[in-house]
């Protein structure tokens, strides 16, 4: 893909600040990854919105992008909130915020959980699970900045538009894990847990998304994985 967005300085000031004020309305609402566009542009001003609109304005199909669309549907079934959830980093015990999962899933990710439990003594846990076209929309602008210095295309290979994620869409929901020990994104394709991931999650209809050497275009996610029936 050629450079699809340059973005200036004024928009990198413009992200900076989507972020920060997104990142306050996580801390406090525990309902951020399933808020709705309504109520997430009642957190910017008028600029900043125009920022996240010329996002979503982007046709994909004009740009090449590999993925297939997936579409988001609506909710056919209960979300659960999935609070509380704990992991040590530096020694210090750190907590997720809140993620959601629908009821059917979260009970086979649940029995798969035993099942690793019992095979290796350890959990995993749900880094990312259900989230909503705007907090899909967030996420992205929030590694844009944080992992990839507003490097649009690099981050393309790392978070999906929304009409393109299976973290959107229930009918291929998907799931980013990490450890309790916290290991998440890079490096987790070296625990043990992936490795029984790798040998079992198939049984509970668990599937990588995006192995090594895929063809979607997408970075290696050996984190991440969706279930379908």
């Amino acid at each position: 893909m050629n450079n699809i967005w340059i973005i200036s300085e004024t928009e990198k000031g413009l992200i900076e600040s989507i972020i920060s004020k997104g990142k306050k309305e996580q801390e406090k609402n525990k309902q951020f990854a399933v808020i709705g566009f309504d109520d997430f542009y009642k957190l910017f001003d008028f600029e900043e919105i125009a920022v996240i609109k010329k996002f979503l304005s982007i046709n994909p199909k004009q740009i090449k992008y590999t993925l297939p669309f997936i579409g988001v549907r609506p909710l056919s079934e209960k979300l659960l909130a999935i609070d509380g959830q704990v992991y040590i980093s530096n020694s210090n015990q750190e907590t997720i915020p809140c993620q959601y999962l629908p009821e059917s899933i979260f009970r086979v990710y649940e029995k798969m959980n035993n099942a690793i439990e019992k095979d290796i003594g350890k959990k995993l846990l749900i880094l990312y699970g259900y989230r909503s076209s705007a907090r899909q929309t967030f996420l992205f602008f929030d590694i844009l900045h944080r992992i990839y210095g507003f490097d649009f295309n690099k981050t393309l290979r790392r978070v999906c538009f929304p009409d393109y994620s299976e973290h959107v869409c229930t009918e291929r929901q998907a799931i980013d894990f990490m450890t309790e020990d916290g290991i998440k994104g890079e490096g987790f394709e070296q625990t043990e847990e992936y490795q029984w991931l790798k040998k079992n999650a198939e049984k509970f209809n668990f599937y990588e998304s995006y192995p090594k050497n895929n063809t979607l275009g997408m970075m290696y996610e050996p984190w991440h994985w969706h279930y379908t029936m």
